[in-house]
């Protein structure tokens, strides 16, 4: 089985018999993509040396070969004559964060996450208190009915009391 060019060679190495299990082992969304090759500065000075030598009909051939494209070329030649070949490739992206930057980024999570419960706590207990104060007229309202009613004499019936008319 062959596997991808080392860094910075070009050429393809035999593939070592436990590195398919490992393989195996790093599977994720993207692990069918092939991995972004890295050249180190003796593989791009010597590519460029061997492009500018090759006969202009040749040319296009050792860029397939190689698998790269004339923009590799241009911008290795142009590191090369600036003089900034020698130095290793800068790293784009972000930097990461340091011990401090990650502590303060992990409190502010924290503290977004308590002042979420917080408030979902302030929303229970004023739903709690609206219940007891409803409640709490409630129960007014039936104590004044019941002290209403205690003041207030039986009404009489007409009907138990009445005697029958005689004609």
């Amino acid at each position: 089985m062959i596997a991808s060019p080392p860094a910075g060679t070009g050429q393809p190495v035999p593939e070592e018999p436990g590195s398919q299990d490992q393989q195996e082992l790093e599977q994720g969304p993207r692990s069918n993509r092939s991995a972004r090759r890295t050249f180190t500065a003796e593989f791009k000075r010597a590519i460029v040396q061997e492009y500018d030598a090759a006969p202009n009909g040749s040319k296009g051939a050792v860029l397939r070969r190689e698998r790269l494209y004339d923009s590799h070329i241009q911008e290795w030649r142009a590191a090369f004559d600036a003089g900034s070949l020698e130095k290793p490739a800068v790293r784009r992206g972000r930097p990461k964060n340091t011990a401090e930057q990650a502590q303060i980024a992990q409190l502010t999570k924290d503290l977004v996450a308590e002042r979420a419960a917080h408030e979902r706590t302030r929303g229970k207990l004023a739903s709690s208190d609206a219940a007891l104060d409803t409640l709490g007229k409630g129960v007014a309202f039936l104590e004044a009915l019941s002290s209403k009613n205690a003041q207030s004499p039986a009404p009489v019936s007409s009907r138990g009391n009445q005697q029958p008319q005689r004609n």
